[in-house]
């Protein structure tokens, strides 16, 4: 009877202890990151005294803990995503570095001078207000390139952290494959610890990744990525490798590979991964950086546009020294990349054409031997573009006259090849440009004094003073000067009409005007019903009889509007204008350019205004930060609601485990006393004798 009892204490004790060592070990790491709280087990058994087996096993739900996995990434693709863009956009929108109000102070200061043409002092503030608006642009350029090379930096951690915890996952995979070969594993204490430290190792994972876990019947936990692509078994584990792209250095390429455990022997894949399919924060930091790209792009277009518009501008007026004006604003070229050696293009930007261009990139390759073009845009979506009309003009024009330029009137840029295009189909090369890019950086002022603002106009117009009716004549515009318009600059830098130049309007008997030129010939006609509006850009050219054709005369750069009655003969003459420092009817065309449709809209055939481009661009990324703002939020939320799911059934709950260890310790205390009673009766008995 006391041997019975003897051993029923005994393994009374000894499955308390157990129990005991449990809940301890839930004690004693409630703080530990990743522990998974233990329970212990006791099946009975009428062979060995009432205790059976006991069983130590994890508890959590991995169905819960798959979907934390995966909220995980989510929050972290978005938190990425957000502080990414963040910089860029508190840049473009702060109050202080705002280019639009920037570009408002020198129109307001331009204004001022224009109404005092021969102001010196106005024409200083006007200078110093361009200034400010280049040193803008310059500085908008380079925070978002600061906030790319950031965005890159995280990357490449992300990367090196991503390869040790595949290549950890692994290695852990093998050892508990291993160990659970063994007697008795899942009662293991290392063996917990193993499936604990795989499960914070699969954790962090999550949070670098978007990934999908499978368990294996071996026990090891095969990681995928969202696309399918295999991270980690227990057998092999993926390599990230980090890749500048071959066209553009602040662009990450990220290619996957495989190596293996067991020989160390690496697998021939080698897959370049979708930054949209990667998720996680290498996801967010990558989808992040192609969005300042973007921005980039987007600045440099409005850069250009405004440029472009103030150079033209500027340039079909006079200056206070009565010469014809110069750029306002120097836009330097930007250089391509080319893949063969000894190969280059140099993409500019064709003047009078800022509304044309737009925030693409531009891909050349003669792959096959023949010439293929392709735009990319924002999304890094190519479209071929080799078969419009406008490229296979720029195209023919090349090839036919020998030439290296290709002129993309329709994206306002020329691409200009060191090479013959027939040279290069033969070589098979590829070039990749970006013409809007890092352009903002380059911006220059080329007012180096206060007369290079040219407020008055190459023109002016005269009423003849002999005429009947009561009808003026005032300049509507001039707007371009050039070999290809009606007034060249001379070489003494003074305006001259061009030949074919229209200088002399007429009055017909019917109402019609007859445009004349400089040498007085008779070059077209504008109807009565366009009622002296716009008389240039009305008229049209003649037959052999006389009559007006369906063809308009050439475009001369300006235009006039005569407002009044007219009478038959009443004339009307454009001339030089000649000593006109004091005219600013150039100065107030260069002002109207604030309310005019200078910005081309990337993709559509719009135009918008330059503060509407620039709020537009603005829109556009504040609206990508809000969104990832709300889905960050989202994230958080649905993390944290999973999270304590999780929790509920992993983690260690004080309370409960200090009530279990009261029970336990009773228990065990219990346990001993039946065998200090079957003592106490061994001891009796033996004295009996």
């Amino acid at each position: 009877m006391s041997v019975d009892l003897i051993l029923t204490g005994k393994y009374g004790v000894l499955n308390s202890q157990k129990l005991l060592n449990s809940t301890a070990n839930n004690i004693n790491n409630v703080n530990t990151d990743g522990y998974v709280r233990k329970q212990t087990i006791t099946y009975t058994s009428c062979v060995d005294w009432g205790v059976g087996e006991t069983n130590t096993r994890r508890i959590y739900d991995q169905y819960v803990q798959r979907q934390m996995f995966q909220d995980a990434g989510a929050k972290g693709y978005y938190t990425a995503y957000k502080e990414g863009m963040n910089t860029a956009d508190k840049v473009l929108s702060d109050e202080n570095m705002s280019l639009a109000n920037a570009a408002t102070s020198f129109f307001d200061e331009l204004s001022t001078a224009a109404n005092l043409p021969t102001s010196a002092a106005n024409r200083n503030a006007a200078k110093a207000k361009l200034q400010t608006l280049i040193e803008r642009y310059q500085n908008a350029s380079e925070s978002m390139m600061d906030s790319l090379n950031d965005c890159n930096s995280k990357i490449a951690d992300d990367v090196s952290d991503i390869n040790s915890l595949t290549r950890s996952i692994c290695n852990i995979n093998s050892e508990i494959r291993s160990l659970a070969l063994t007697d008795h594993a899942t009662n293991n204490e290392i063996y917990m610890q193993m499936l604990d430290e795989r499960d914070r190792l699969i954790g962090e994972l999550s949070d670098k990744v978007s990934i999908n876990v499978k368990m294996q019947s071996d026990n090891c936990i095969a990681v995928y990525m969202d696309n399918g692509m295999l991270l980690a078994n227990g057998d092999v584990f993926a390599k990230l490798e980090d890749t500048p792209n071959n066209y553009d250095v602040t662009k990450s390429d990220i290619y996957l590979t495989y190596d293996s455990i067991i020989d160390s022997g690496k697998d021939k894949s080698h897959v370049k991964l979708d930054p949209d399919s990667i998720g996680g924060s290498l996801g967010g930091y990558m989808n992040a950086t192609r969005e300042i790209r973007n921005t980039m792009r987007e600045l440099g277009k409005t850069a250009v546009a405004l440029a472009d518009a103030l150079n033209v501008q500027n340039k079909a007026g006079f200056t206070l020294e009565d010469v014809a004006g110069q750029n306002l604003i120097n836009v330097k070229g930007t250089f391509g990349t080319a893949s063969n050696d000894g190969e280059a293009v140099y993409c500019t930007f064709n003047e009078g054409q800022g509304a044309n261009v737009q925030a693409y990139s531009f891909e050349v390759n003669f792959r096959d031997g023949d010439f293929h073009l392709y735009r990319i845009d924002g999304a890094d979506k190519r479209v071929e573009i080799t078969a419009d009309a406008n490229v296979q003009t720029a195209l023919n024009n090349a090839i036919n006259n020998g030439s290296k330029d290709l002129r993309l009137d329709d994206y306002g840029i020329t691409l200009q090849f060191n090479k013959k295009i027939d040279d290069l189909k033969a070589s098979k090369g590829e070039f990749y440009v970006q013409p809007t890019f890092m352009v903002a950086q380059g911006l220059e002022s080329n007012v180096t004094k206060p007369e290079d603002f040219a407020f008055a106009s190459a023109v002016r117009t005269r009423t003849a003073s002999d005429n009947y009716g009561n009808a003026t004549v005032s300049l509507s515009r001039c707007s371009n000067t050039g070999a290809n318009y009606g007034v060249s600059v001379g070489a003494d830098g003074k305006p001259v009409f061009n030949t074919g130049a229209p200088s002399k309007v007429v009055v017909t008997a019917d109402g019609d005007y007859s445009v004349y030129d400089k040498d007085n010939n008779l070059i077209g006609k504008a109807p009565a019903s366009c009622k002296g509006v716009n008389i240039f850009a009305n008229a049209y050219t003649l037959d052999a009889t006389g009559a007006m054709t369906t063809t308009k005369i050439k475009d001369p750069g300006y235009d006039i509007n005569v407002t009044g009655t007219v009478k038959d003969n009443d004339t009307f003459y454009v001339e030089i204008n000649s000593g006109g420092q004091a005219d600013n009817s150039n100065g107030t065309a260069l002002i109207q350019i604030r309310s005019k449709q200078i910005t081309r809209t990337t993709g559509s055939e719009k135009t918008t205004t330059f503060n509407e481009g620039y709020a537009n661009m603005l829109a556009g990324l504040g609206s990508e930060i809000s969104s990832a703002t709300a889905n960050e939020a989202a994230a958080q939320a649905k993390l944290e609601q999973t999270t304590k799911l999780y929790q509920s059934d992993s983690g260690v709950n004080l309370d409960e485990e200090a009530s279990n260890l009261l029970m336990y310790q009773q228990t065990y205390t219990s346990c001993a006393k039946i065998i200090e009673a079957s003592q106490t009766v061994f001891n009796a008995l033996i004295s009996a004798f």
